[in-house]
């Protein structure tokens, strides 16, 4: 496997002319790889998709808050947080395992928002380091196994309860929600 890992890392380092004699003398065998590639990426975001859409099903039931997205099946999403703040969640494939970590993250689109939860989120996830992208603040809450479904909606549940509880979105959901 390496060896093939070292041909793609040197073939940036050929001559144009190398590459398109390569492509010309290979188109063949490239459209297979393409196309192996291709269903391979397909297989992964199918699996994914699924799983995100059952997940959304089942934190929108725990959390009697239909306000959650899934994004077309690439990523599960709350933003109705006041001041803005997101949950952001989704899968991250292995070679073997497209459910193979599940990712959980707190963004922030502007330092006003950031400024209004930043002392909580550091007392209450005290490991995590905040990574600051232009405007946006990213924290990331979790990575826990795919395959522990409960855990990945206990952490969900954990998380939006947290969140509401320092918002004014808590007190209008409430109004909103019977």
């Amino acid at each position: 496997m390496n060896h093939y890992t070292n041909f793609i890392k040197n073939f940036d380092a050929l001559p144009i002319e190398d590459v398109a004699s390569f492509f010309h003398d290979n188109a063949d065998q490239i459209d297979t790889l393409i196309q192996l590639y291709q269903a391979y990426n397909k297989h992964i975001l199918n699996t994914q998709a699924k799983r995100i859409h059952a997940l959304k099903q089942a934190i929108t039931v725990i959390t009697t808050d239909d306000e959650w997205s899934d994004m077309e099946g690439l990523e599960l999403t709350y933003d109705q947080f006041i001041p803005n703040i997101t949950i952001k969640a989704g899968f991250a494939s292995s070679a073997t395992d497209p459910l193979h970590t599940f990712n959980i993250q707190l963004i922030t689109p502007d330092i006003q928002g950031w400024n209004h939860y930043e002392n909580h989120l550091i007392n209450r996830y005290p490991v995590q380091e905040p990574i600051i992208k232009g405007e946006r603040t990213i924290l990331n809450i979790a990575t826990i196994p795919g395959n522990e479904t409960a855990k990945i909606l206990d952490t969900l549940e954990e998380v939006y309860s947290f969140l509401s509880s320092l918002t004014v979105n808590t007190f209008l959901h409430s109004l909103t929600s019977h």
